[in-house]
């Protein structure tokens, strides 16, 4: 009876993994085959749709313009989120800080269509015509909230005292910062900017509304499968997955080596 009382929870966790990984696991293997048609059995392996997908012109493009976005989502997202999170937990009063971590987190809650919309719009009206620059605006807001909700948990042990040791000792506030507050909090901010990272390679939906005739690899997917399903879109698909597991894996790492140290 213990047994199977044990086998029970095992077995329900692992249909809730097959069910949430079984379709990442068949785009990779459809990358894979050798066979143009998204069907059983499997006739052989191949790495050709993998050349196939780099070939086309548009994929360098989309896949420059998504690392740009990336980039840039990483740093502005890192250092506003760092500064904005050292802000909140700095404060003494626990309403007001309650307050501004909720509406920091605001932009998480709200659905991406009307970030995306209210973004068009609003870039409208300024006369700026669609693009990257737009984009990367909206790729800010939306990620701007993981920052900060990573960085507040990495400082709400942070010893504040050390500042005014140093403060008390001569440092300048500069000095303070250069010192002792950047290097104790370097490891988070890289962490949390990788986690920027991810999020801006996987966003479609407010940049499809703001890039206009421009691409990146979500947005040059969705246009490529309009026409149809093909194995070089699981090749892309599978590059791209890739490459968000590599920064989430990395964004853990380095926060788990600050927990650690």
């Amino acid at each position: 009876m213990v047994r199977r009382t044990g086998l029970l929870p095992a077995v329900f966790v692992g249909i809730v993994v097959v069910y949430l990984y079984a379709p990442i696991a068949v785009i990779v293997l459809f990358s894979v085959t050798t066979s143009p048609r998204l069907s059983m059995p499997i006739e052989g392996l191949t790495l050709d749709w993998y050349a196939n997908a780099f070939s086309n012109p548009l994929m360098s493009t989309a896949l420059q313009n998504s690392l740009a976005l990336a980039l840039v989502s990483a740093i502005v997202s890192g250092a506003f989120g760092a500064t904005l999170s050292f802000g909140i937990v700095a404060l003494k009063g626990g309403r007001m800080r309650a307050a501004l971590l909720s509406a920091s987190l605001l932009p998480a809650i709200v659905p991406l269509l009307v970030i995306g919309i209210s973004l068009a719009v609003f870039f409208r009206a300024l006369g700026l015509p669609q693009g990257l620059f737009n984009s990367a605006v909206g790729h800010i807001i939306v990620s701007l909230p993981f920052v900060v909700l990573t960085m507040n948990a990495r400082l709400e042990t942070f010893d504040f005292s050390t500042l005014e040791a140093a403060r008390d000792l001569g440092a300048t506030p500069y000095q303070a910062f250069r010192d002792i507050t950047f290097p104790m909090i370097r490891p988070s901010i890289i962490g949390a900017a990788l986690l920027a990272a991810a999020l801006s390679l996987d966003e479609f939906v407010v940049t499809w509304f703001n890039i206009g005739n421009q691409q990146t690899v979500p947005v040059l997917v969705w246009g490529l499968m309009r026409r149809g399903v093909d194995p070089s879109i699981n090749a892309i698909a599978t590059l791209l997955l890739v490459l968000l597991v590599g920064l989430v894996v990395a964004s853990n790492l380095v926060n788990r080596k600050k927990s650690s140290a």
